[in-house]
């Protein structure tokens, strides 16, 4: 057969089949458009994904840092210091608390000494407003606005002088302060820093986890589990300390390889919808192909044309899908961005960047899609030769002998056409499964960052109401405040839906040399500054002055509870007192130190 060279005549056959089928065109164009603006919006969105996500963590923080330890002695901090992949160093101690004011007798103020890396570098981010600066006296404070409020001394300002009770380790003290400066901004609020004179009268060290808080940030911005404990391991933790990382740290490789696997996913429907159209379209029209064959076109200029519609479908789709996704991710969500409190340039951050990488990944990433997805369909109409054409009847393998069925005859032919063709079904039932699953993918996605998953909220409430009092070291002034009355007109409450009450009790629990003991041993080893065989004397023949808590929950939070646990135990044992959970507090010791002990 003779070729026919001409190339003009291709492209209009191309642009004619394409305007004749437009259906067919209109499909396979949503299919790239919909595929390239998915892909180009992930990329584009992924990155500032990850920077919003830093955002977040940093005021959820209060600082900007990768990990955090609990306790620091001299040689730690050396090693940190000298250590190449940490950039910055900061370190906090907590030094007391506010015991009361002329205003308030519960104040919830701490009192926080924090060091020049910390305080200037780190906290910087979070920072909105500050005024004056940080302690340097003895009686000197830096405060906010929040933790006077807490005070009762909301009107107070730079220059002022505020009178309170506070408590440090060495014992509770009254005394004057003054305040020489006042910040705002995101984290902790309700405290006051204090000067390191301060800090050291207090009688606490850095190196005794309930008060030293060592912060550190890492040159990587990525860390394996793996990396993250073997950095632990060199850092010779003590019997107290602990060593945290911040959850973006590790959770950036999931959450990148749920991006990209969100792309494979987009590409695979993409795929797999223009692959179905194609064949589906060259399975119906056997005999054009055939005779294109028999005017004179070759097997080579069959796939051309066909190549020739797909580059022009290609082509418009990925440009208005590329476009279309960047007037979404620099135009749209921004916007939504904004309106959640978030400003262009907070942080050091603009809200969506583009990146020349992003375009180029688009279009070459959606072009091997088309080019994989139009190849077979391609080579199929090419090899179908004129003659087999003129003989053509659509059949699909069925069984020439039918049998009379039985059962509903409309159920009998659905279930005759979905198996007729099994790998047009096949391809079908795929492209909707992977479409399912990038619907999958993204609402999961969304789920893992909703404000009641990333942050702690026991059994979904809403609204916690609290008795401070009961925090009160001495007896005598804890008050019951939350009554039977209060919480009954709480529950009356139109708006209210739930209300769960959790009842406090003190209690003693007697010395005795099995539980008791072992108990003792591990808490003091674990929490406590003071050696335990110090204080064992004490603890055997006055219990009553160690005491401890017993707290009552409704049948609703035994259920949160126990479903929680890693071995539930029986609900009639609990309700009926014969059984109780204890709650472990961190402490070293395996479920068969505690189960049936007590």
């Amino acid at each position: 057969m003779l070729k026919n060279p001409n190339q003009k005549v291709i492209k209009r056959m191309a642009r004619n089949a394409l305007k004749v089928n437009r259906r067919k065109t209109i499909t396979l164009f949503l299919a790239v458009l919909l595929s390239s603006f998915s892909v180009f919006t992930i990329f584009t969105v992924g990155d500032s994904y990850f920077r919003l996500q830093k955002i977040q963590n940093i005021r959820m923080s209060g600082a900007e840092f990768d990990a955090i330890m609990y306790g620091v002695t001299d040689e730690q901090k050396q090693m940190c210091e000298n250590n190449p992949d940490i950039v910055l160093t900061g370190a906090v101690g907590v030094c007391g608390w506010v015991e009361k004011t002329d205003q308030d007798s519960t104040p919830n103020v701490g009192l926080i000494w924090a060091d020049d890396g910390y305080w200037t570098q780190m906290m910087e981010p979070v920072r909105e407003k500050l005024e004056g600066r940080y302690p340097t006296a003895l009686d000197e404070i830096m405060v906010t606005k929040s933790a006077l409020k807490e005070c009762g001394y909301e009107n107070l300002d730079v220059g002022d002088t505020l009178a309170m009770s506070y408590g440090t380790h060495e014992g509770i003290f009254t005394g004057t302060f003054r305040i020489c400066g006042i910040w705002d901004g995101y984290g902790p609020k309700k405290q006051f820093y204090v000067s390191k004179e301060f800090y050291d009268q207090s009688g606490w060290k850095l190196s005794q986890a309930a008060s030293g808080r060592y912060f550190m940030d890492f040159k990587q911005k990525v860390m394996t589990k793996t990396e993250q404990n073997a950095f632990i391991e060199s850092m010779n933790l003590g019997k107290q300390q602990n060593l945290f990382f911040m959850e973006d740290l590790g959770a950036s490789v999931q959450i990148l390889a749920g991006l990209i696997g969100l792309i494979a996913v987009t590409c695979l429907c993409a795929y797999l919808l223009i692959y179905n159209i194609m064949y589906l379209s060259v399975a119906g029209k056997v005999r054009y192909y055939g005779l294109l064959q028999t005017v004179g076109m070759t097997e080579k200029q069959i796939k051309r044309m066909m190549k020739e519609q797909m580059l022009l479908i290609g082509s418009a789709g990925t440009v208005l899908g590329c476009l279309s996704g960047g007037l979404v991710s620099f135009f749209l969500i921004p916007v939504v961005v904004k309106s959640l409190g978030i400003k262009s340039g907070y942080v050091g951050a603009d809200m969506v960047r583009f990146h020349p990488a992003v375009l180029m990944a688009t279009i070459l990433l959606v072009g091997v899609t088309i080019f994989l997805a139009s190849g077979k369909p391609a080579k199929m109409a090419a090899d179908i030769s004129p003659i087999e054409a003129l003989g053509y009847r659509p059949t699909h393998k069925t069984v020439k002998e039918r049998k009379a069925g039985k059962g509903k005859v409309i159920a009998r032919l659905s279930l005759e056409q979905f198996t007729k063709d099994k790998k047009r079904t096949a391809v079908v039932l795929l492209s909707l499964a992977a479409s399912l699953s990038v619907y999958l993918c993204i609402v999961t996605m969304l789920d893992s960052q909703a404000a009641r998953t990333i942050v702690s909220n026991y059994m979904d409430t809403d609204l916690v109401i609290q008795n401070d009092t009961a925090c009160k070291e001495k007896s005598e002034d804890r008050r019951d405040i939350l009554d039977e009355s209060f919480v009954k007109s709480i529950k009356e409450n139109a708006g209210v839906s739930e209300v769960h009450s959790m009842i406090f009790a003190e209690i003693t629990v007697p010395w005795e040399p099995d539980f008791a003991e072992m108990w003792m041993k591990e808490f003091y080893a674990k929490w406590m500054s003071t050696p335990y065989s110090k204080e064992k004397d004490e603890y055997q023949n006055h219990p009553e002055n160690f005491g401890s808590s017993l707290i009552g929950i409704d049948e609703q939070e035994f259920d949160y509870l126990n479903n929680s646990l890693e071995h539930p135990i029986n609900k009639e044992d609990f309700l009926s007192g014969k059984a109780c959970i204890v709650y472990r507090n961190g402490l070293d010791f395996a479920d068969a130190d505690i189960i049936g002990k007590i």
